[in-house]
C-alpha cells in the first residue's frame, strides 16, 4: 500500500473521529472503535454503483412532492462519471449526465438541454467520491450542529449508523438533520432535513456496487432538433460590467453606495438582466486590502414588491431589526441583511468571514445616494 493511500486512510479516520468526539452535545466520546475501523476500510477503495432513490417533500406533515431517481456512478478512474434520471408530471423525463468533463441536463418535455463545463471551481466537487463528499458534509455541518451517533439501525436491507445533527443555535437556517450511513461502504442511504414546517426525506431503495456500466451511459444522446445551451454563456450574456452612473440610469434613480475610504474601495459593478423572469439586479462589490469584503445588491424586479418582513415569508433564523429608519431582516448564519428603500430592494452580504453583522450594520448606516 502506498504512502498516499495510508495517509488517506488515517486522515479520513481521524477526521470522522474528530467529528464524532468533538461535537457531542454532552461532551462524550461518541464513536466506537468498530466505526473507525469501518471508515478506514471504506477509504481503501471507492466502488462504482447503480442506485435508485426517492425524495419526498412535506409541508405541515402533508406530502407536497415525491420524486424517483435512477443513478449510475462510475468511480473506476480519476474522473467520476454520473448519470441521473428522473420523471415528474411537470417537467417530464429529465436526464443529467457528467462525462468527467461536462455536465449536460436534458428536459424531454421542453426539448431543452443545458451544459456546463467542469472547470477548476467544479472539478473538486464533481470528482469527489461519495465517501469524501459525506465526510466533508459531516465536517461542514459539525461547525453549526452538534452531532450524535444514535446507534445502529436497519434501513430496508441496509445496516447503518444513525447520526443526528442538532443546531447549536436556535432557529438555524439548516434545521435538524439526520443521516443513515451504510456500514460496509460508508454510503449515505438516507437523509432527512426539518426546517420549520418543512421536511424532506431522501432514501435509497436499491444499491448495486458491482454494476455493468457502458461508456455510452454517460453520453447524452439528444434528438437532432434539440439545441444545447451553455450555462456559462448564458451567464456571460446576461451579466455586464458597468459603473455607478450607468447603474443609476438603469434603476431610474440614484442608488445607495459607499463612499470610498481608506478601508473599503469599490472593485466593480455588475449588472445582471434576466429578461425571461424580468429580473434585474446591480451588484456593487467592495474590497479591503485587495480582497473582496462585501457585496451590496440592488434588485429591480418587474414583480410587485412585498414587505420583506411579512411574517408568512420569514425563514428560520431570520430576525427583524431597524436600519436607516426602516425595517430590515438579517440572517446571522449567512451574514446577510436585506431591506426596502425608495422602492428598491437592497441586500448586503459579508463575503469576508472576518466581518460580522455589527460591521454590516455600520456599513449600511453609512451608505449614501449617488450624486
Amino acid at each position: 500500500m502506498s504512502k498516499k493511500k495510508i495517509m488517506t486512510m488515517f486522515i479520513g479516520a481521524a477526521l470522522v473521529a474528530s467529528i464524532f468526539t468533538g461535537c457531542s452535545l454532552k461532551g462524550d466520546v461518541l464513536i466506537p472503535e468498530d466505526v473507525i475501523t469501518n471508515v478506514m476500510k471504506a477509504n481503501e477503495k471507492t466502488k462504482s454503483y447503480y442506485g435508485e432513490f426517492k425524495m419526498d417533500s412535506y409541508e405541515n406533515d402533508k406530502l407536497k412532492e415525491s420524486m424517483l431517481f435512477k443513478q449510475w456512478n462510475d468511480n473506476s478512474s480519476g474522473k467520476i462519471k454520473t448519470r441521473i434520471e428522473t420523471e415528474d408530471k411537470t417537467s417530464g423525463k429529465v436526464v443529467t449526465t457528467n462525462d468527467g468533463d461536462k455536465l449536460i441536463s436534458y428536459t424531454q418535455k421542453d426539448k431543452k438541454a443545458l451544459s456546463m463545463k467542469i472547470g477548476a471551481e467544479l472539478d473538486q466537487s464533481a470528482n469527489a467520491n461519495y465517501k469524501d463528499q459525506l465526510i466533508s458534509q459531516l465536517g461542514n455541518i459539525s461547525k453549526t450542529h452538534g452531532l450524535t451517533l444514535k446507534g445502529e439501525e436497519n434501513i430496508g436491507r441496509f445496516k447503518t449508523y444513525h447520526v443526528s445533527a442538532v443546531p447549536k443555535e436556535k432557529n438555524s437556517i439548516m434545521g435538524n438533520q439526520d443521516y443513515w450511513i451504510e456500514k460496509s461502504n460508508w454510503f449515505l442511504v438516507k437523509a432527512t432535513s426539518e426546517i420549520g414546517n418543512n421536511k424532506s426525506i431522501l432514501e435509497y431503495t436499491k444499491l448495486d456496487f458491482s454494476p455493468k456500466l457502458e461508456a455510452s451511459l454517460f453520453i447524452q444522446k439528444l434528438p437532432t432538433d434539440v439545441k444545447v445551451e451553455s450555462i456559462d454563456d448564458i451567464a456571460k450574456n446576461n451579466e455586464t460590467t458597468i459603473d455607478l452612473k450607468q447603474a443609476d440610469k438603469i434603476a431610474g434613480k440614484p442608488l445607495l453606495h459607499m463612499k470610498e475610504n481608506a478601508s473599503y474601495k469599490l472593485k466593480e459593478v455588475k449588472y445582471l438582466n434576466i429578461e425571461k423572469t424580468k429580473h434585474k439586479e446591480i451588484n456593487q462589490i467592495y474590497e479591503k486590502d485587495g480582497a473582496v469584503a462585501f457585496t451590496l445588491t440592488t434588485v429591480m424586479d418587474g414583480n410587485k414588491k412585498t414587505d420583506s418582513n411579512e411574517e408568512s415569508l420569514k425563514v428560520p433564523g431570520e430576525k427583524e431589526i431597524s436600519i436607516r429608519g426602516k425595517k430590515a431582516s438579517v440572517m446571522e448564519s449567512i451574514k446577510c441583511m436585506w431591506w426596502i428603500e425608495n422602492d428598491l430592494n437592497y441586500s448586503i452580504f459579508m463575503d469576508n468571514p472576518k466581518l460580522t453583522m455589527e460591521d454590516a450594520k455600520k456599513l449600511v448606516e453609512g451608505l449614501v445616494l449617488t450624486n
